[in-house]
């Protein structure tokens, strides 16, 4: 009879194999690290205020977003899958999936992912 017993494996502690195809050989000048995707779902002119937009992000492995602010719009986001660093100003706060964080007007905001899977939200704005 084998020696292997039960084993959980956690999915958000699994590390990435790294070689020539994996996604960070793909990283290779300075800059590179901002790799994002971005769907979206609702624009301004959409909605009946004409105030709300609403997108989903991708924000790949070892990536981050550019980064933005904007003194009239507040913003909410809702962490669908993985874990990252969401930053504000000069502070950062760890999310996961199931956390959400709301921005409100003017702050300079970004979104960072140094885990091996990707981060994925869902967000809206709302102009105030």
């Amino acid at each position: 009879m084998s020696n292997v017993k039960d084993k959980l494996f956690k999915g958000n502690e699994l590390k990435v194999l790294e070689g020539d195809s994996s996604f960070a050989a793909l990283l290779r000048q300075e800059g590179d690290e901002i790799r994002r995707d971005v769907w979206m779902v609702m624009n301004p002119e959409e909605s009946a205020s004409g105030r709300i937009q609403i997108g989903l992000t991708t924000v790949y492995p070892g990536c981050r977003t550019k980064g933005h602010s904007h003194p009239d719009r507040e913003e909410v986001y809702y962490f669908t899958h993985g874990r990252g660093i969401m930053g504000l100003d000069d502070k950062e706060y760890e999310v996961q999936a199931g956390d959400t964080f709301y921005v409100k007007p003017g702050p300079h905001h970004t979104t960072k992912n140094p885990d091996d899977v990707p981060l994925e939200f869902f967000w809206i704005t709302i102009k105030v």
